[in-house]
């Protein structure tokens, strides 16, 4: 309309009696460029002096989604009406800003203003929309004070809040005292029931609502379909589909049915529902669609809908936004997160509350934490949610201290939490082992009577299980009214992460006597738990049953179980779940199989899988290379570690902490010290594992003097050293021959660091001092001891009798490992490796042949080196490589100036009783000799080689790498089972201690 027109019909409504002709127009207006010079025109004939006109103006703002603009519509006026007050508190429920809507009830009773009974309904929509149960009873109070609780609506709306914040049973109370509820009335109390996690209830009131012969309609059908997905009871879906069709309400609940399917855990029906009405269907179709697939982890698939979407002719609503935004954030593409952003702006979704918080979602798990808290500083007015998902997001992004922060701060801002809020805070907590502030916030739960939503209680216990308090996880848990399956998955999975894998598995048991059925995170966790045992038929069992419940196509459950296979030791089966499905285009699975490769000890086949992963075009995150980049490490290939550096540092990975300490670690062993703590040295922040890698690195490499003022330096930046600090310098002082260093530091873990040594610390030290040939101080140590010594302690014992052929102790320790550890030849090995040194070769002939009646084997002996990129490995008496007459011809000519340089072979370490010159030969075929020659004959002279020993190097071989270091004028790096050592010119820096 143009301004003339305007002008005329503004003219016309004030000299007449009738009835303004702008209110129709106001009325007609279907978009913010046609009601914004409307109202401009308003102001400036001065035609908004009266609350009608206000009202109609407001009302208009509200229907567009405008609530700003309608606040300030409300704000010209000075005294206003109850009707404007009404319409302001509706506008603001409407939009979803509950917490205003309530702020602006309080205003009106402070200026004495009286209510009336819409005032109480709309007031009741936004307690019921910020589940803000305190205000909710504060407003039952004002009704039964005016009488009024005998009104249907009324009492409907506090059926409404009291079921929405939880609080059923008073929901119940409201409802029996009313004397003709309405199918509103019993809609609502479906609603309650399903979404307080009670659906078996919300069944029982719809079965008493036809009793009553109360006909339902499709809001009836629809607040039903939330309970139907609570028991995942696809057979319950069809029988309200057909009861649907009977009563002609199919075309109202189709949307319902699609959703009700997929969260059935049946997307395939739900799609061809979505197939069979496309003449029909709109945009609450697409998103519910979208959403069904987002929720049962195909997201490819939610992706592909939405692109399809988008060359539809409808609009985009917040369903569909949000969906999509949730599967690029849970398959952390994030190129496809800004696209799907793009589209937001470009339809004007990003105005709405929840596609906001959804991005910013979106940004934080895609690894993008600090355009999430842009976008969280960029909205206006902060809602509820708004806070939740920010707590949420830096709580399941590993932030959990920035999490409790804003957590805190909300509390500053004046903003009340809600169930949300506590549910999202509480796994920070969790997180942090912060049980102090966790109970905390569980009084706070209390004092506002959310704690008993099933929700909350959940994630207390959850909460209090990863924390490690189990006595009070059960009791929350014994004192759930209705226990649902999050509720036993808390616990579950509590004992499960915590590493208590029986009483996992004991609690899932009790779950399947109860007849519920598990679903994804209960086989994730028992997963988990066959993990931990490294029970692989336990595992079978669990795999069956996810096969059984139609869980396998699950990625979240598909992943444990690949994880589990391959961490019991079948890696084959791994394998072949991994290559079944679509799993290759997700990148968990390969995560997954990278890391289970590693496990298995198949570093080959790890690298292998990242550079195939890299070709299927998926990039790799920060969990990727935390789990690739020791592969390199294990075969000390240092080109393809420096390869992966490059990449790092190129995508931006380098300031990952976690990350930094892989390369610290890698470089260690890939024997570049140096190069390890200029990575160190150049972190911009560090952890207590960084000092620790770091620490770790001196240790293998015998450096003990500079690990000793490593852990100086820790003590002086106040990093606080833990149990694994102390393993790592305890090592560095065995390694390094440091005993008095040592014992002091030992001593000093209870005295000045308030730490009990474990097992570990004391085999340390035991190793440490057998060493030094301090046999009696080691046995004595073991003697007083407050635990048990275990197999790792006992070898320990066994390798320095080994050393210094003290046979009486070594049969003692044997006698111990034997017990411990039946099927371990090794310790066998050693024993009959110490009677040969004394020369007991009756013994020794026994020993084997007791080893070969089991069928055991001694672990052969490997060694690799790495030439122009490739690893070339060699076991003992290997004759298979096609250079090995070259390679033979390398260590004769060597040999023969050994024996110029007066070189005797030293036989003590071969197990045979056979002829010197046959003990001979089995020496010049150990591998790292092998490895060492075809070094030197592949690459240029003065080259420095490394190889890398799967085994302990022998007596005689570091003796002999000394000699060839000094031939060939090379420096020679060798790591073994247990450290590293340099050789050069003719000498070695362990300084023959080791």
């Amino acid at each position: 309309m143009n301004t003339r027109c305007f002008a005329r019909a503004i003219h016309a409504s004030s000299t007449t009696k009738r009835s303004p002709n702008y209110h129709h127009l106001l009325r007609s207006c279907s978009s913010p460029s046609s009601l914004l010079p409307i109202h401009g025109r308003l102001i400036v004939l001065g035609a908004l002096s009266d609350d009608p006109t206000r009202t109609l103006l407001l009302n208009s703002y509200s229907s567009l989604h405008l609530p700003d603009a309608a606040v300030s519509v409300f704000n010209s006026s000075t005294n206003p009406s109850i009707i404007l007050w009404n319409s302001i508190i509706r506008c603001l429920t409407r939009n979803g800003r509950h917490s205003h809507a309530l702020r602006f009830y309080h205003d009106m009773l402070d200026r004495g203003v009286e209510p009336d009974r819409y005032t109480f309904t709309f007031a009741l929509k936004a307690c019921a929309g910020c589940l803000d149960f305190h205000c909710g009873a504060l407003i039952h109070q004002e009704i039964d004070s005016r009488g009024l609780q005998g009104d249907v609506f009324i009492s409907t709306g506090l059926v409404d809040m009291y079921a929405k914040s939880g609080a059923i049973d008073v929901a119940c109370q409201v409802f029996d005292a009313m004397p003709e509820p309405d199918v509103v009335s019993w809609n609502a109390m479906i609603a309650g029931f399903a979404q307080s996690g009670k659906p078996r209830d919300a069944l029982d009131v719809f079965r008493k609502m036809l009793f009553f012969n109360v006909a339902p309609n499709f809001v009836t059908f629809l607040n039903l379909f939330p309970a139907v997905c609570q028991l995942s009871a696809a057979p319950l879906c069809r029988a309200i589909h057909g009861y649907a069709v009977r009563r002609c309400l199919l075309c109202s609940v189709f949307n319902g049915l699609i959703d009700a399917y997929a969260k059935c855990g049946r997307p395939e029906v739900a799609r061809r529902i979505f197939d069979g009405i496309s003449d029909v269907r709109d945009d609450v179709s697409w998103g519910t669609m979208i959403s069904g697939y987002a929720y049962n982890g195909c997201f490819a698939e939610a992706l592909e809908l939405f692109d399809d979407l988008k060359g539809e002719d409808l609009k985009l609503n917040q369903v569909s936004a949000v969906s999509a935004l949730s599967a690029a954030a849970e398959m952390e593409d994030l190129e496809k997160g800004v696209d799907i952003h793009a589209c937001a702006v470009q339809k004007g979704m990003v105005f709405d509350v929840s596609v906001k918080t959804m991005l910013l979602t979106m940004y934080a798990k895609c690894g993008d934490l600090a355009k999430a808290k842009s976008i969280f500083e960029e909205m206006l007015d902060r809602d509820i949610v708004a806070w939740s998902a920010m707590i949420s997001a830096c709580a399941q992004m590993g932030r959990p201290e920035e999490a409790i922060f804003f957590f805190r701060e909300m509390f500053r801002s004046g903003v009340t939490p809600n169930l949300v809020t506590v549910v999202s805070a509480l796994p920070a907590c969790a997180e942090l082992a912060g049980l102090k502030l966790g109970k905390s916030i569980h009084c706070y739960a209390l004092k506002s009577s959310i704690s008993f939503n099933v929700s909350v209680g959940t994630a207390l216990i959850a909460m209090y299980a990863q924390c490690g308090n189990f006595t009070s996880a059960h009791a929350l848990f014994d004192r759930l009214p209705h226990k649902d399956i999050a509720s036993w998955n808390a616990l579950i999975n509590g004992y499960a992460q915590s590493g208590d894998a029986d009483n996992a598995l004991r609690i899932f048991h009790s779950l399947q006597s109860t007849g519920q059925r598990p679903d994804r995170i209960t086989m994730i966790g028992v997963l988990l738990a066959c993990t931990i045992l490294s029970a692989l038929d336990v595992g079978q069992s669990a795999q069956g049953l996810v096969i059984k419940k139609g869980l396998e196509e699950n990625l979240h459950v598909k992943n444990a179980s690949i994880d589990m296979y391959a961490k019991c030791g079948d890696i084959s089966s791994a394998q072949f779940l991994f290559a079944k499905t679509n799993s290759r285009n997700d990148l968990i699975s390969w995560n997954t199989i990278i890391s289970g490769y590693m496990h298995s000890g198949c570093a080959n086949d790890a690298i292998s899988a990242f550079h195939q992963m890299r070709a299927e075009n998926l990039k790799p995150n920060s969990v990727t290379l935390v789990s690739i980049i020791p592969a390199t490490a294990y075969l000390a290939a240092l080109r393809q570690g420096v390869a992966l550096h490059s990449y790092v540092i190129r995508t931006g990975f380098e300031h990952d902490v976690s990350v930094g300490n892989s390369f610290i670690d890698m470089y260690s062993k890939c024997g570049q010290l140096d190069i390890a703590r200029k990575v160190f040295d150049h972190m911009e922040s560090r952890d207590t594992v960084s000092w620790n890698v770091m620490l770790a690195g001196y240790a293998i490499h015998g450096l003990g003097e500079s690990a000793i003022s490593f852990f100086s330096q820790m003590k002086e930046n106040c990093i606080q050293a833990d149990a694994v600090s102390f393993i790592s310098i305890l090592s560095a002082c065995r390694h390094g021959g440091l005993i008095a260093e040592g014992k002091k530091i030992f001593n000093s873990m209870k005295h000045e660091y308030n730490l009990e040594p474990n097992l570990e610390h004391y085999a340390c030290v035991v190793d440490m001092l057998g060493r030094a040939g301090q046999l009696e101080e080691a046995w004595s140590l073991i003697q007083r001891m407050p635990m048990a010594p275990d197999a790792a302690l006992w070898g320990a014992l066994l390798g320095a009798c080994r050393m210094h052929t003290n046979v009486w102790m070594a049969e003692i320790a044997l006698d111990h490992l034997a017990r411990l550890e039946p099927q371990n030849p090794g310790h066998y090995v050693v024993l009959s490796n110490i009677y040969a040194q004394a020369g007991r070769w009756t013994d020794a002939r026994k020993i084997r042949a007791a080893i070969r009646s089991t069928g055991s084997s001694k672990t052969p002996g490997c060694s690799w080196v790495e030439i122009n990129n490739t690893i070339h490995a060699f076991m003992v008496g290997d004759q298979s490589h096609p250079q090995y007459e070259s390679i033979q011809k390398v260590w004769n000519e060597l040999h023969d100036k050994m024996e110029k340089m007066g070189y005797l072979p030293d036989t003590s370490s071969v197990l045979h009783n056979v002829e010197e010159e046959e003990k001979e030969f089995f020496l010049y075929n150990h591998s790292e000799r092998l490895a060492m020659s075809f070094a030197i004959l592949n690459t240029e002279p003065g080259m420095t080689i490394q190889i890398v020993k799967n085994l302990r190097v022998c007596g005689d071989c570091h003796a002999v790498t000394k000699l060839v270091s000094k031939i060939t004028g090379r420096k020679i790096i060798v790591r073994d089972a247990n450290r590293f050592h340099h050789f050069e010119n003719g000498s070695c820096s362990c300084r023959d201690f080791w």
